[in-house]
């Protein structure tokens, strides 16, 4: 009864909240002495052990920090850049700008100077929290030198050099310029005061930019609102995605909405993170193999993954069941024997005596390979940002380990669909979060999306948000898809990469792109025949695995 009354507490207080800010004041005084998130650390011998911030200790990180920005004139809707990777300060840096009613700008930290110029320049940020010194030269590089603003619908292509107002660095960069500070001397010299929610913002108030990634022009800033993410934290609730006292390892960028919603679900509701250490202060990139020695100790029941990772963690364990000695052959055969009953199972059979025997007798490694890898206590695996391989879903479903795989975009704030734990249908992005999240398919079969947690368009682009959402309200996600009778939505491809052949036959080209790379010995696909009279695949063979 408690637990549904945590529930309840929050969906109701999510969805009466104004603001971001507001939501996380009732988190701290509902739970001050709860910790926030915990962060890896490594000690003597590398050693990892795991460091936690209670509520009340990160309300006065953010406290000190607002009161930084306020004092350099950050105001009501000022845009302020984060450029890093996924961190604590992220958070804290995100949630003092919304204290004072000013928009962030999410960037990620992997994209060039010029990149960053764009979506910098775009949006109007001239304060920026730069990770590192990696990230600080960047923007020292986009004051000295000039670079091209490509053209779109309302503004023609032009050269520009940016300056900027302030600077914060997580990591002490050394840097001479006196408007670079950094964040920890922010915290030593700034003593917080009570958090109090932002005067004049309101759920329709913008709270966040985020760029799309591109890939038809030059980036776009989607318009999400503080009630677009105050809807989608409630709808994670209200679909079981999150419970009570859960944690999530989050090793995904910040700068993505998908984890960004990860993000706030930690900080302003009752679920804890769990982030992994920095490699290295003074560059942004990721080491994959310590993340993922951090993963499993950090024993979280949620970790938000996409297909990709899940890709390379399979076909490891694969690869690893084909080399010599006796603990490979023991995972060859456990391996072989999950498949077996799993897939008898699939065909509604019962698996034969044998089967049976051994796959009780190798639960143990089944087990293994589950804490080795994600941690003992593992619930599920959400896997989003892109098209999951149904093949992969049901390896790791063999193995015990549940994979649910969703479905949202950048301007759907961010999820819209989710499979359920006791109701996953693999090869589906499965039912809508909430009840308040319409879904339709368009005659052409292009998936249309409407409800509070969908973005309100696009930053300074009348023509491009007038094309993605049409007049009735609907967003046109592009993507194309059929539900199923239980409201379960499979993902077929996108609209633009339809292939029309010459006898005007419509193939979408991912499944069976997706089908060819399902085999080890072919590491990409593409299809290609438009006005073709057929279709056919360029691949590349993963030579690695054809030398094996």
């Amino acid at each position: 009864m408690k637990k549904n009354n945590t529930v309840q507490t929050v969906i109701n207080k999510a969805d009466t909240a104004q603001s971001i800010p507001e939501l996380f004041c009732w988190a701290l005084s509902s739970h001050q002495e709860q910790q926030v998130y915990f962060q890896c650390q490594r000690g003597k011998n590398n050693q990892i052990k795991y460091l936690g911030k209670t509520y009340q200790e990160t309300a006065k990180r953010i406290s000190s920090v607002q009161r930084f920005l306020k004092i350099t004139g950050v105001g009501a809707e000022d845009k302020v850049a984060i450029l890093s990777q996924t961190r604590p300060e992220w958070l804290e840096a995100d949630l003092a700008v919304l204290f004072l009613g000013a928009v962030v700008v999410s960037v990620y930290p992997t994209l060039t100077a010029q990149e960053v110029g764009y979506i910098l320049y775009d949006s109007g940020a001239d304060i920026v929290f730069a990770e590192n010194k990696e990230q600080l030269e960047k923007l020292f590089w986009l004051e000295k030198n000039e670079f091209t603003i490509p053209p779109v619908e309302e503004r023609k292509e032009k050269k520009v050099k940016l300056s900027f107002r302030a600077i914060i660095t997580f990591e002490d960069t050394e840097a001479k310029d006196e408007r670079v500070t950094s964040y920890l001397k922010i915290l030593s010299t700034i003593d917080p005061v009570s958090l109090i929610p932002p005067n004049g913002i309101n759920r329709d108030s913008l709270a966040c930019l985020v760029y799309t990634s591109g890939t038809t022009g030059p980036p776009k800033g989607v318009m999400q609102t503080h009630g677009n993410h105050l809807a989608n934290i409630r709808q994670a609730w209200q679909s079981s995605l999150v419970w009570p006292s859960a944690s999530i390892f989050l090793m995904l960028p910040l700068a993505h909405s998908f984890a960004k919603l990860m993000g706030y679900l930690g900080f302003t509701t009752a679920v804890t993170l769990k982030l992994p250490s920095i490699a290295d202060k003074s560059s942004s990139k990721i080491n994959v193999a310590r993340v993922m020695q951090e993963m499993p100790k950090a024993n979280a029941e949620i970790i938000p993954l996409v297909p990709r990772i899940l890709e390379k963690i399979k076909q490891t364990l694969i690869d690893k069941s084909k080399r010599d000695g006796f603990k490979n052959k023991l995972l060859s055969l456990t391996l072989k024997n999950a498949e077996v009953v799993y897939q008898t199972k699939l065909q509604g059979k019962k698996p034969a005596l044998l089967q049976r025997l051994l796959f009780f007798l190798f639960s143990f490694m089944r087990k293994e390979i589950k804490k080795s890898i994600f941690g003992a206590k593992l619930v599920s695996i959400v896997s989003g940002g892109a098209k999951l391989n149904p093949s992969v879903a049901h390896f790791f479903e063999s193995l015990g380990i549940t994979v649910l795989q969703g479905y949202g975009l950048t301007e759907t704030c961010v999820a819209t669909n989710v499979n359920r734990l006791n109701a996953n249908k693999i090869g589906t992005v499965g039912p809508v979060l909430s009840s308040d999240i319409e879904m339709k398919i368009a005659a052409d079969g292009e998936i249309l999306f409407k409800g509070p947690n969908i973005a309100c368009g696009y930053y300074n682009r009348k023509q491009a948000t007038e094309k993605a959402w049409d007049k009735e309200g609907w967003f046109h996600t592009g993507d194309l898809g059929f539900v199923d009778d239980d409201g379960y939505l499979t993902i077929v491809g996108r609209k633009k990469d339809l292939i029309v052949t010459s006898y005007g036959k419509n193939v979408a080209p991912e499944e069976i792109e997706q089908k060819l790379t399902s085999s080890p010995l072919i590491s990409q696909a593409v299809m290609i025949g438009d006005g073709r009279p057929y279709c056919t695949a360029l691949i590349v063979i993963n030579k690695k695995a054809v030398e094996n």
